[in-house]
């Protein structure tokens, strides 16, 4: 978003439908329905998850552990949208969007537990790397300014001309923070952005940081919806055609659900409350039911994490997590270890990195294991603050 949104109460809730600045950033999709019938795009009582994957087995999003087992798991890069992957294309650091039955805490003391019954992931940008900032804490992809931060994962270097999949969280500005980034073949054909329009012509559609990035969609029909302040997924080849980027596909956000008890997002934010709406990732929450101390001193472009009820779209807050919390929040996995070696060890394709120190129990490749971290290394590798081996991986 290019600058702070001051919008009216009424004019942010048409836009939940209107301009779908629904709590989907990482996908499209009609309101899904449940394992049992009953549909929780239409009032249903389950739960909703917005927010990057801060754990595996089977998956962690916004400190809820989801059973994945039975989920139907969508990737909003496939033009069919009836498609299912495997629950083990879900990795940490990507941001999903998770439908599923009512949340239950933990009996043991651990994370509340729910199942998942739809999966939506993808990524913000595909492209390559056009500038690498000092210290790599930042990437430029497609002129889009991407931060990276001691929580990013991604490969040992980033290179400029490498071409990359970031999955991070849009700030006010039309940048990124990302929180995962993947290296991709140079021979890539396709690539893509999420973003924010920023006006529409007959030259194309202005997206991004100031608008920069014009893709022309006459190859295309240009999608209901397609307006400014509306957030679209574009995917365009990676050759340009007469110096023009052109779509070869736009999606215009829908809600994964719209109507559910039990909800979280977890964003930057995009827009300060007005009028007690502010928007988080380009979404609406309502946080007029929130005391004023703990809403008064948030900051543009701040990570926070929102938890509440979904109604017509609308985040109704009941609670903000404070930001330095989020800041402070582990990695978790947990799973049989493999590739062990003297400081690291391997589970669930994660890297982990480990002294004696935080060691409860003897590894073993194979061992079933708990790993808690915070952070990565040069290396890549998941910093280890606590690793506890244990009987079984159930």
């Amino acid at each position: 978003m290019l600058r702070s949104i001051r919008l009216s109460v009424v004019l942010l809730l048409s836009l939940v439908l209107s301009l779908v600045l629904g709590l989907a950033s990482c996908g499209g999709g009609a309101s899904d329905t449940q394992a049992n019938g009953s549909g929780v795009g239409s009032g249903g009582t389950g739960s909703y998850s917005n927010g990057p994957v801060s754990g595996l087995g089977s998956i962690i999003v916004n400190n809820v552990r989801y059973d994945v087992s039975a989920a139907r798991v969508h990737r909003d890069d496939d033009a069919d949208d009836s498609l299912v992957h495997d629950a083990s294309e879900v990795k940490v650091g990507m941001v999903v969007a998770v439908s599923g039955s009512g949340i239950v805490p933990a009996s043991n003391g651990g994370l509340p537990v729910a199942a998942a019954y739809t999966v939506r992931y993808g990524s913000s940008l595909i492209g390559p790397v056009s500038a690498v900032g000092p210290a790599g804490t930042t990437i430029t992809v497609l002129g889009q300014v991407v931060k990276i931060t001691d929580k990013t994962v991604q490969p040992v270097s980033v290179n400029v001309h490498d071409v990359v999949e970031v999955h991070g969280l849009a700030d006010a500005m039309g940048g990124y923070t990302a929180t995962r980034i993947d290296t991709l073949d140079a021979s890539t054909d396709t690539y893509k952005i999420v973003a924010l329009v920023n006006r529409v012509d007959s030259q194309g559609m202005h997206l991004g940081l100031n608008g920069a990035l014009t893709v022309s969609y006459g190859a295309v029909s240009l999608p209901a919806g397609v307006t400014p302040g509306a957030r679209v997924r574009v995917w365009f080849g990676a050759t340009q055609v007469n110096g023009q980027w052109s779509a070869t596909r736009i999606r215009v956000d829908q809600p994964l659900v719209t109507d559910t008890e039990e909800a979280s997002l977890e964003g930057l934010i995009t827009s300060l409350p007005q009028n007690g709406i502010m928007l988080v990732d380009g979404a609406p929450v309502d946080v007029s039911r929130l005391s004023s101390a703990s809403v008064s001193n948030l900051t543009l472009g701040e990570r926070v994490r929102a938890e509440g009820r979904l109604q017509a779209g609308v985040l109704i807050a009941t609670e903000l997590e404070d930001p330095s919390m989020l800041e402070s929040e582990e990695t978790e996995l947990y799973g049989a270890v493999s590739q062990l070696a003297s400081h690291s060890f391997v589970v669930r394709g994660v890297t982990v990195a480990y002294t004696p120190s935080v060691l409860q129990g003897t590894l073993a490749n194979g061992a079933c294991v708990e790993v808690h971290g915070h952070g990565y290394n040069s290396r890549g590798e998941l910093i280890a603050t606590e690793v506890d081996v244990h009987s079984s991986c159930n």
